[in-house]
């Protein structure tokens, strides 16, 4: 059996805010925004996943959530020799962690939860690329 080219390390969350002040009728918008830093040597990926959850009804911030995961490369690679696929499967690994801590994060502040969507993230795919760093 062929090794897997990456693995899922760990995850967690760095920052979190929550605004309480929330119209019971309340509709989203949902803003993502990721990037990597490649660490060479170490054949190691750290993920930065920002989400940003705005009332679109007075344009404030309700939900922002930071989180960071590690992946780690069965090889060492470079920018270059990382698989096409690894950007959008980074990405949907670490969303459902990121759609829990949202909902619990509301939930338990006793407001109507705010629940995400499951979400295609394939066009945010380019940018983790683009915002992709490497270190040595």
């Amino acid at each position: 059996m062929d090794e897997v080219a990456f693995k899922f390390e760990k995850y967690k969350f760095t920052k979190a805010s929550l605004n309480f002040d929330i119209p019971g009728n309340a509709t989203f918008d949902i803003g993502f925004m990721p990037k990597g830093t490649l660490f060479q040597n170490e054949g190691r990926f750290e993920l930065a996943f920002d989400t940003l959850i705005e009332c679109k009804e007075t344009n404030t911030p309700v939900i922002a959530v930071s989180c960071e995961a590690s992946f780690i490369f069965t090889n060492n690679v470079t920018k270059e020799d990382i698989p096409n696929y690894f950007y959008p499967n980074s990405l949907a690994i670490i969303f459902p962690y990121i759609r829990a801590f949202v909902s619990t994060l509301s939930l338990q502040a006793n407001i109507p939860p705010v629940i995400l969507p499951t979400i295609n993230l394939m066009g945010i795919t380019d940018e983790l690329r683009n915002k992709t760093i490497v270190k040595e």
